[in-house]
């Protein structure tokens, strides 16, 4: 059950706001993840099939069995900074043998940073607050070396991208609490790039 995911408007200066929430953003890729019956598909943003690419991320830390389709941002890190390489995402992406991708688990494995839930066992929760999902999510997914919910910081958007530019990273994204999961390009998801 693919869906297209909710995309970031751009806004050029950090902000607070009490309305919003602030995460950090990880320079990867866009990554559905799609757990039905206890088998995972990875679908990119536009749908395509790339299961067999990150065999890492097939065993999804959830506190109890369940069905969940979440989204997030898959990314390498890089083991000495803990810096995302894209390049080195783009590697482990362009991999086609099977027993490449299979030594690359170990030698070169991707963090998925997920930030949010769309369905929880049959029930579609894009229709609930940002934060009421935040809060499921929470409840329902552990975190392990491969998968890890994305924190953030509610209102200091400008702290938050103080940070980012301090730690060399792409950005944050400013997203209203109150938001319900919309397909497509949304003023209540901001992408606010470190210049």
């Amino acid at each position: 059950m693919w869906t297209q995911p909710m995309l970031f408007m751009e806004r050029p200066d950090p902000f607070d706001d009490n309305d919003f929430l602030f995460e950090p953003l990880v320079d990867g890729h866009r990554l559905l993840l799609i757990m039905d019956a206890g088998k995972v598909r990875l679908l990119t943003r536009h749908g395509y099939d790339i299961t067999r690419q990150y065999p890492e991320l097939h065993n999804v830390p959830l506190r109890r069995p369940a069905d969940v389709v979440l989204d997030g941002e898959v990314a390498f890190l890089d083991p000495v900074t803990g810096k995302a390489d894209f390049g080195k995402l783009q590697e482990r992406f362009r991999m086609k043998k099977i027993p490449d991708i299979r030594d690359a688990k170990s030698s070169m494995p991707v963090v998925y940073f997920v930030f949010d839930i769309l369905h929880y066992n049959g029930v579609d929760v894009r229709s609930k607050p940002l934060l009421t999902r935040k809060r499921l999510l929470k409840a329902v997914l552990e975190d392990n070396a491969y998968m890890k919910k994305m924190n953030y910081v509610e209102r200091n958007g400008t702290g938050l991208y103080k940070a980012a530019e301090t730690f060399g990273l792409e950005g944050i994204a400013g997203k209203n609490k109150a938001s319900f999961y919309k397909e497509g390009r949304s003023e209540d998801w901001l992408k606010i790039a470190v210049k």
